[in-house]
């Protein structure tokens, strides 16, 4: 589904968001260590969206690994690459958010964005994220959810329900891909369900930071010192 969307992925999400999704993406920057170079691990990464946005921000990222199981997306992420001149500094991989080919301990922040709702088994791919950080690495999780106000949430509803599947069908050619999306964010957990989930997985410091009215997310957390 996701190869059938990659051409007009990062286009639809400017439009179908209001250009909203750039700003929570941008957030992550503010999690990210300033004393230090990093390695960043991107799961799901799509077509390096987050990476890219990450780069520009304050924090110095010596190596960025992205890892999806869609190579359409991969192949309009690399060519974003390309044309930055950051192939030795940012490399896009297969891989699966629920065994991701990383080794043990070896990034300083995981992040995985718009995409842990369509992992199959969300607690294993949460204890594989914890294998890939180091002790006291940051994961930063960002998510779309249901804003918790029921006039807003009613408004939102309408939107996701009837206009997004029909204008993302429409410039994309795939009306499933764009009806899944909404299905799959009413039925996915969000706020103190999902840091339950983070929490049952032995990560610590857990926060939700509702944005726009509470349409997402983003979940950080720490991986414990002493937790091989």
């Amino acid at each position: 589904m996701f190869d059938r969307i990659a051409g007009r992925y990062d286009f639809l999400n400017r439009s179908l968001s209001f250009g909203r999704d750039v700003s929570w993406r941008k957030r992550i920057r503010q999690h990210l260590p300033k004393d230090k170079p990093l390695m960043l691990v991107d799961l799901a990464t799509g077509t390096a969206d987050q990476i890219l946005f990450l780069l520009e921000g304050d924090a110095e990222i010596s190596q960025a690994v992205g890892y999806d199981l869609s190579e359409e997306m991969l192949e309009v992420g690399r060519g974003k690459i390309k044309e930055r001149n950051l192939e030795k500094q940012v490399t896009l991989l297969t891989g699966d958010a629920m065994a991701c080919p990383a080794e043990d301990d070896t990034a300083d922040i995981v992040t995985i964005s718009f995409g842990i709702r369509n992992v199959l088994d969300v607690p294993t791919a949460l204890l594989d994220m914890k294998r890939i950080l180091h002790e006291g690495g940051k994961l930063c999780i960002l998510e779309c959810s249901l804003p918790p106000n029921k006039v807003i949430r009613w408004g939102y509803l309408m939107y996701f329900r009837h206009v997004l599947p029909k204008l993302g069908g429409w410039v994309s050619g795939d009306a499933y891909a764009y009806n899944y999306l909404n299905k799959t964010v009413e039925t996915f957990p969000c706020g103190d369900a999902f840091c339950q989930l983070m929490r049952e997985a032995g990560f610590e410091q857990v926060q939700a930071d509702a944005m726009t009215f509470g349409v997402a997310t983003l979940y950080t957390a720490v991986k414990p010192v002493g937790d091989a």
